[in-house]
């Protein structure tokens, strides 16, 4: 009999999220938001400008795409002001300056991104925030991620930019060699959930809630070498191991705080390949001596790692169950 009550909540932490430069895309979402970016300088994120119709706007957007997309992505915000602040210095968002037609913008700076940068950016993402309810005009924000394997270059000079804290700006040679022969990258996901409730093995009467940790390779790379491991805490852990067919990995238990899946030489997660690496187990608890089991909440910290790919950690939690 399936448990009362489940409700599985994924808790995300900041480190879930690819950059920096996405998290901003999606706090920017709102006209608050915008306004509050008047008299913060422009960074490695961001980048701030004014609408002069389509023509005027393609050797500054194509550049502004490549040297986010060259660098670890970033913001376009278009429908802002700027004002320089002096040599070496970053500018500074001084108003609102909005688009008159924010439908018109998006599909005119899209076309402009997909016309203009070569070899051509995956991922670019635009949203339009109206300036007022039921009115055209606003602002346009345009996310564009970190590219990948090849660098991207300016169709309209035929230059690679790249973004520097505040400012975009010629790749050097030595820059322009170093992203040929960089390689796709992998980027693992850990998904925590619900599985099912059982009698526990070997133990009579004795309830167990057991959790699937699943691992998604959402990248374009091979992920070599791939791990991954969660926190140590009362009440959850592994089932006997010589009674089921998980992990898939070799189990390392070396470390007084962690339990970790470490997969071998010979053990790579594909793009797009999705495993089931462990199942892990949350014992019940008897309520009153009655047949009624109960798992408290409990919250699971994973990380993954693999070759190439800092480790990523992510925070789960699952409600409160009774069974049956």
């Amino acid at each position: 009999m399936e448990p009362c009550h489940l409700n599985p909540e994924v808790v995300l932490s900041f480190s879930q999220m690819s950059e920096r430069a996405e998290i901003l895309f999606r706090k920017l979402q709102s006209r608050k938001a915008i306004h509050a970016l008047i008299e913060q300088s422009e960074d490695s994120d961001f980048d701030c400008k004014e609408w002069h119709g389509p023509d005027a706007m393609k050797v500054s957007i194509a550049k502004a795409a490549c040297g986010f997309a060259n660098a670890t992505g970033g913001v376009i915000v278009i429908g802002m002001s700027t004002r320089g602040t002096g040599a070496n210095m970053p500018d500074v968002v001084t108003g609102e300056n909005p688009v008159s037609d924010i439908g018109t913008v998006s599909s005119a700076v899209l076309d402009i991104i997909l016309k203009q940068v070569e070899p051509g950016i995956e991922g670019v993402q635009i949203h339009a925030v109206r300036d007022l309810p039921r009115t055209k005009s606003g602002f346009v924000l345009v996310y564009v991620p970190e590219s990948e394997g090849s660098p991207q270059r300016s169709a309209i000079d035929s230059k690679f930019y790249v973004r520097i804290a505040s400012g975009t700006l010629p790749m050097a040679y030595f820059q322009i060699e170093d992203r040929f022969g960089r390689r796709p990258h992998a980027r693992l996901i850990v998904e925590v959930k619900h599985d099912a409730i059982r009698n526990a093995v070997l133990q009579f009467n004795v309830m167990e809630r057991h959790i699937a940790v699943m691992l998604t390779n959402e990248g374009r790379g091979l992920a070599r070498f791939p791990a991954v491991r969660f926190q140590r805490q009362m009440g959850v852990g592994l089932p006997n191991q010589s009674l089921g067919p998980f992990p898939i990995w070799s189990l390392s238990q070396a470390d007084n705080e962690w339990i970790s899946f470490r997969g071998g030489t010979n053990d790579v997660v594909y793009p797009g390949e999705s495993l089931r690496i462990a199942t892990i187990i949350q014992s019940g608890q008897r309520v009153d001596n009655v047949s009624t089991f109960k798992f408290p909440e409990i919250t699971i910290t994973t990380e993954a790692v693999c070759d190439g790919m800092p480790a990523h950690r992510q925070t789960f939690r699952l409600d409160a169950a009774e069974w049956p």
